[in-house]
């Protein structure tokens, strides 16, 4: 296999995290849940929206 035969793509990770996570579970843990859902739901088509290619 040469060098010529290898097809290369950029690939990004992103990485969050909920500050005051353990405050808002104590606080009501299901409400954080359905927000965390929802933010995680609405990320992907966010991310697609603004990916330059």
């Amino acid at each position: 296999m040469t060098t010529k035969d290898v097809k290369r793509k950029l690939k990004a990770i992103l990485s969050a995290d909920v500050q005051g996570y353990n405050r808002l579970m104590g606080d009501d843990e299901v409400a954080t849940v359905k927000t965390i859902t929802k933010y995680r739901e609405t990320l992907p088509s966010l991310v697609n929206q603004y990916w330059l290619t």
